[in-house]
């Protein structure tokens, strides 16, 4: 009952902030030693140069707040609005190849 039969268990691991790399394991089954590679990291690459507007607002917002004294200023809403433009370039492209 608390086993799900035929289900392989899988493990992702991030690197933080700038990288988003993935990688995709797959553990239980036949594969064992095989690695899968997620293909988002991939796409996400390709979709970076077309938000680099987004990253330099991001950029020069990090620069600014370095002389932030308060420990108030960030950037989070420049952060998301990159990460935001990569999703939208990547997800139909990522859906694509899992069809």
């Amino acid at each position: 009952a608390g086993e799900m039969a035929g289900s392989a268990s899988r493990s992702r691991t991030s690197a933080s902030c700038g990288g988003r790399r993935s990688r995709l394991q797959r553990t239980g089954s036949a594969m064992d030693d095989e690695e899968v590679i997620d293909p988002k990291a991939q796409i996400e690459e390709t979709c970076k140069p077309k938000c680099v507007k987004f990253l330099m607002e991001y950029e020069a917002c990090a620069e600014r707040i370095k002389k932030d004294t308060t420990g108030e200023a960030h950037c989070t809403g420049q952060y998301f609005d990159y990460w935001t433009c990569i999703d939208k370039c990547t997800a139909p492209k990522l859906f694509q190849k899992l069809k």
